[in-house]
Formats: C-alpha cells, sequence, structure tokens
C-alpha cells in the first residue's frame, strides 16, 4: 500500500491566474526541483492552458526535460545556475535562456555569440543577497564598461528579493532601487526581481516579470494561504497514509525505536504506512495530532523510514480498520504542522518522495 499525494491541477491554475492579475499579467514559474516536488511536467501543462509560456528551473537537467516532454517551441525555459563551459551546445540545442551570474559567464557567452550562435540571455545582478549574480565589484566594471554587454539579446535584466516575505523591511525598497538603477545602462530593458512574496509587495516590484515558485500551491514560507484581492489562494495538496496494522496494547509498554514513548493507559495503536523516506520527517511529530472522525490522535514514538505509530485510542467505538487511508496534510493544518518548527513550506514540498502515488485531479 502506498501513501496518496492528491494534487488538485485546477487550484495550481486558478493560484498562478490571481498571482498573473496581481503582476499586471506578467508572472512567470519557477518549476524547479520538479516543480517543488508536485510534478514539473503536469503543472507546467497546466499552467500553460492558463496562458504562461515563460518557466524557470535550477539546471540544465531540469530545463532538458522540460524541453523534450513539453512539444512547444513557443515556451521559454531559463536555468538559474548560470553559463558553463561545457553545455553552451546545450543551451543551443534545446533553446535554453541562460542566466548569466558573472563576469566568466559573461565572456564565454559572448564568444559563443562570436562563433555565430543566436541566443538570449538574462543578465542577473545581485543586489544584496550574496547568492548569485555579478557581484557589486562586477555590477561597476559594468557600469563604466558598457560595451561589455553590447552585442547580446538580452530578454531581462534580474534579481532576487532577500526579504520579500517581510513587507516592511526597508531591505526590499533598496533592492528594488539597485536593479532600477542599473537598468539605465541598457536602454529598454525588461527587468525581474519579484518572487511570490515580491508580488504581495505592490505593483512597482512586479515590473517586466515575476516569478512565483511557491505561490503557485497558495502558501507562503510558513504555510499560511496568500491573500490576494481580500481573497486566500489554495493549497492544492492533501497527503494519505495508509492504515498497515492496528493492535492493542498494554499500559508501560515502549513504542517504536528507542522506546522514546511509553504507554500510559491501555491504548490502540494504528502503524500509519509513511516515514521519513517518503517526506514525513521526524522533527514533525511535536507537531502532528490529526482529527480523525473528530477525536485527536498523535503521533507516539518515532517517525521511522516507512511508517510510524498514531495513538487512537481516543476512536474508542469508531475503530481503524487496516486498509483505511488517513489525511496527514492539507490545507487545515500545514500551518501548525510547520509551527515553531525549523522547516518551511518549501522543504516540506521538495522533500516529498518518490514513493508517494501522485493523484493529478
Amino acid at each position: 500500500m502506498q501513501a496518496i499525494l492528491n494534487i488538485s491541477l485546477k487550484d495550481i491554475k486558478s493560484n498562478w491566474v490571481a498571482l498573473n492579475n496581481a503582476s499586471n499579467g506578467k508572472a512567470a514559474a519557477v518549476i524547479k526541483a520538479n516543480s517543488y516536488g508536485v510534478g514539473m511536467i503536469k503543472v507546467a501543462k497546466t499552467l500553460m492552458k492558463a496562458g504562461c509560456n515563460y518557466f524557470y528551473v535550477a539546471n540544465l537537467n531540469e530545463g532538458i526535460q522540460l524541453r523534450e516532454e513539453i512539444k512547444c517551441k513557443d515556451i521559454k525555459i531559463a536555468i538559474f545556475e548560470g553559463f558553463f563551459k561545457g553545455g553552451e551546445q546545450t543551451y543551443v540545442k534545446y533553446k535554453l535562456t541562460p542566466i548569466i551570474n558573472n563576469l566568466d559567464q559573461l565572456v564565454n557567452l559572448k564568444k559563443l555569440i562570436a562563433q555565430g550562435y543566436k541566443i538570449k540571455a538574462i543578465l542577473n545582478i545581485d543586489t544584496g543577497m550574496n547568492r548569485l549574480g555579478f557581484s557589486q565589484s562586477e555590477i561597476s566594471l559594468l557600469l563604466s564598461n558598457k560595451e561589455l554587454l553590447n552585442f547580446i539579446e538580452w530578454d531581462f535584466i534580474m534579481s532576487h528579493l532577500a526579504n520579500a516575505h517581510q513587507i516592511k523591511d526597508k531591505e526590499n525598497f533598496k533592492q528594488l532601487d539597485k536593479i532600477l538603477q542599473f537598468s539605465k545602462i541598457i536602454p529598454n530593458i525588461k527587468l525581474s526581481l519579484a518572487n511570490s512574496g515580491g508580488i504581495l509587495l505592490g505593483s512597482k516590484f512586479c515590473l517586466d516579470q515575476t516569478r512565483p515558485g511557491i505561490g503557485l500551491y497558495g502558501i507562503d514560507n510558513f504555510g499560511n494561504n496568500i491573500e490576494l484581492n481580500s481573497k486566500s489562494l489554495k493549497f492544492p495538496l492533501s497527503l494519505y497514509g495508509p492504515v498497515i496494522q492496528v493492535r492493542d496494547v498494554n499500559v508501560d509498554e515502549k513504542v517504536s525505536y528507542g522506546g522514546i514513548d511509553i504507554t500510559k493507559r491501555k491504548s490502540k495503536l494504528a502503524t500509519i504506512g509513511i516515514g521519513y523516506a517518503d517526506g514525513w520527517l521526524r522533527l514533525l511529530k511535536p507537531n502532528s495530532s490529526f482529527l480523525i472522525k473528530r477525536k485527536k490522535c498523535s503521533i507516539i514514538g518515532n517517525v521511522t523510514m516507512d511508517s510510524f505509530v498514531l495513538d487512537v485510542t481516543n476512536l474508542k467505538e469508531k475503530q481503524l480498520k487496516e486498509g483505511e487511508y488517513l489525511c496527514l496534510l492539507d490545507n487545515t493544518n500545514i500551518k501548525n504542522i510547520l509551527n515553531k518548527l525549523d522547516l518551511i513550506s518549501y522543504e516540506l514540498l521538495t522533500l516529498m518522495g518518490s514513493r508517494l502515488l501522485r493523484k493529478y485531479n
């Protein structure tokens, strides 16, 4: 029996449409890491039907997979990792858009263009995150040597907000000002800055393109539903685990590896067939209590690789049966599960394992 991840493509589409409307009709979509564990190809095809034609992925392998499985030449696929020697012809063959993150990559791109290849690119400048993009010293070099950017057809200048989830953080406005000032180096260039959180900062941050990622799933870093125009976006996922065994246990019995929990009463325990190999992590235990048939049930003992034990004593006459499925995660509890844990929604979603049976509707 497999745990099941139900995925509403309809809700993902609806979320993107709302984000696109808030972006003045200029939203792309970030679908890296298998679209945050949801399914890159399924999500891409769904968003294409909604009008999305620009996608961002992490690396060349993701770009190749997307291009090969999406039989459409009109969509653009940009690669976050950068433009490295040895991969030049792959960009050309699969019509991928490189994101140029430093001076060496810029030189490499110019060499390719000098050979007669036509390729559009995105210029990424670091405006305060110190992760990817041209450093401040490289930016200064470009500002005093504008000819370095000649002969390249730029799709966008981009940067990435470091604190978009903090709406009142002044750093957001400093980053916006930096990309606007730098953009004067290339006349009529388009700009891309806002991620999901950046869209919520207002239209001035949306510029010429936004790049929603986690927002496709209706939530922010901490599992809160995103509010746009007085409406909540929808969390489109629900995770179900199968009951693979039910047993009666006496008082003072140790449960699972290490016996970290001991029964304080005669108990009925159900073993649920999902564990950390499926993305149901050990650290989720403190916040993982579930309302099953309107009765609160909590994990007892450690979460293991393939299963965990649930104390279902409170169900009393409403007994669970082996083969029954329980809802472990959905829009009603994701915020509480993440609460006060050193874990964000991005991690929880991307860690959902390949053993989960993904059902799309």
